[in-house]
């Protein structure tokens, strides 16, 4: 699954519209408990976990594919 379409998916957001210089607080469902429910996404998808470090700096669509490929993430 793309991180597009679970972007898309978690907050009701066009994928069309998803580009890595999208800050998070820009899409308009975005919020903690959001963000939340997009990391646990990425994690069961990606069979991964992320450090709480890593949580707090995902800021932008680019964090968050930067962060996937340091966990060996291909996109």
């Amino acid at each position: 699954m793309s991180l597009e379409k679970i972007l898309s998916d978690v907050y009701a957001f066009p994928q069309d519209t998803i580009a890595d210089s999208l800050p998070l607080r820009q899409i308009p469902r975005w919020d903690s408990l959001a963000h939340m429910m997009l990391i646990v996404k990425l994690e069961e998808t990606y069979n991964i976990q992320f450090s709480g470090d890593e949580i707090a700096d995902m800021r932008s669509v680019g964090d968050l594919r930067s962060t996937l490929h340091k966990h060996g993430v291909e996109l």
